[in-house]
């Protein structure tokens, strides 16, 4: 079974994204609404896939995250890092680009984040 890390400060964000992979089927999925929570379950766990919001409240930037685990794979694994924002300007995204898998705008499609779950 897959694993997954739901990353973003927005509950809604984190409920709207749980109720798309629950009813795909065959995942489990961790949640977290901080750099600091991400980083404690990203060090307990191996994930297959990571969605990572690049802006968290509270001081932290997603993409610090996906630096991280980059540059320790045999600690962190290799997980395919979705980058997600709603609030970075189009071209911006390609910064932290060498660290995440993807990255998605948000508002998202659920057509969009089943086609990563497949």
């Amino acid at each position: 079974m897959k694993k997954i890390l739901i990353v973003d400060d927005e509950p809604v964000i984190r409920l709207m994204l749980t109720t798309i992979i629950r009813r795909k089927g065959g995942f489990e999925m961790d949640e977290a609404s901080s750099v600091k929570d991400a980083v404690s379950l990203c060090s307990a766990n191996r994930y297959d896939l990571i969605f990572l919001d690049h802006d968290l409240r509270g001081g932290g930037v997603g993409w610090d995250i996906a630096e991280m685990i980059s540059l320790d794979p045999r600690k962190y694994g290799n997980p395919r890092i979705i980058a997600m924002s709603g609030s970075i300007l189009p071209g911006e995204e390609k910064k932290g680009r060498r660290c995440y898998s993807q990255f998605m705008p948000k508002p998202f499609e659920v057509s969009k984040i089943n086609a990563i779950l497949d």
